[in-house]
């Protein structure tokens, strides 16, 4: 394998654990985070950083660290979004968060399938595992992304109504891209759109 191969894998590698620790410095749950930091957010924020760098110097270093620190992160957060969603009662909600589960099941399996038996694979002319794992890891942290992003509303802005809605036809839950939604406004966006509406 050439050297610019390899370093186009560890970039991929660690632009996927750059997403992870955004999401934890994002949005981690308050309420699991010891109080230090439940008081002081920005220093949890700066935590996450600190780890990042550190494991993406490592990774450079020894590349298979890059995984180690993948599954390190990786791991907690699936059981968070689970501990989370056991928390909550959205049907559509927890409809995505078993497909999300079940898609982050299939990428690791495919990492696995392709660095324990690579050779194996290669053989069968069938080389496509570790895209397979990038795409299927893409879905995964996006869905994930969402799911954090709609429990962080649900806790920090309740009075907002998030929604979990789906692009382009909000009907289509399997085939439609995700996103939060908030269905209530707050008095200061009423009254900006009524002052819209005074200059059309």
């Amino acid at each position: 394998m050439s050297s610019a191969s390899l370093l186009g894998q560890l970039l991929d590698e660690l632009a996927i654990l750059w997403v992870v620790a955004a999401a934890f410095a994002l949005w981690f749950p308050n309420h699991y985070l010891p109080k230090f930091f439940q008081q002081k957010r920005a220093f949890f924020q700066v935590f996450i950083f600190v780890v990042a760098v550190l494991s993406s110097c490592l990774a450079l270093v020894q590349p298979a660290f890059n995984a180690f620190a993948l599954m390190t992160l990786g791991v907690p957060a699936v059981v968070l979004m689970f501990s989370e969603l056991n928390r909550c009662r959205n049907l559509r909600v927890l409809r995505l968060g078993a497909r999300c589960g079940a898609i982050w099941l299939l990428a690791v399996a495919c990492w696995i399938n392709d660095k324990l038996f690579c050779e194996t694979w290669s053989a069968l002319n069938f080389p496509y595992l570790h895209a397979f794992w990038h795409v299927l890891i893409f879905i995964a942290s996006y869905t994930a992304c969402v799911l954090f992003a709609y429990f962080d509303a649900k806790n920090q802005v309740p009075e907002q109504h998030p929604v979990l809605k789906f692009w382009p036809v909000d009907r289509y839950e399997l085939f439609g891209v995700p996103y939060v939604g908030l269905s209530a406004f707050s008095p200061l966006t009423v009254e900006f759109l009524s002052d819209k509406q005074h200059f059309i």
